[in-house]
């Protein structure tokens, strides 16, 4: 992830939120809510293994009940890699 623009980080989470929710990345909003999605406490823990796969970021569940958005969430990302 050292890398990745805001934008690329959102798509990228796009994905992994579409293929666990069995959605088409581009019907994923990223700035509508997380719960609104469909994501429920079970498949927040699968997809933090799976983002912890794919972009070697290491997630837990407050990770996603504390960033509403997956907007919200990338950007925490990148303002944590910052810091």
């Amino acid at each position: 992830m050292n890398t990745l623009t805001l934008a690329e980080l959102i798509a990228q989470l796009q994905q992994a939120f579409a293929g666990f929710l069995g959605m088409d990345p581009a019907e994923v909003n990223p700035n509508a809510s997380i719960k609104e999605l469909g994501m429920d406490s079970l498949t927040a823990v699968e997809l933090a293994i799976d983002i912890e796969d794919r972009l070697g970021v290491s997630l837990f569940l407050t990770d996603f009940t504390g960033r509403e958005t997956i907007a919200g969430l990338a950007a925490s990302f990148l303002e944590e890699r910052v810091a």
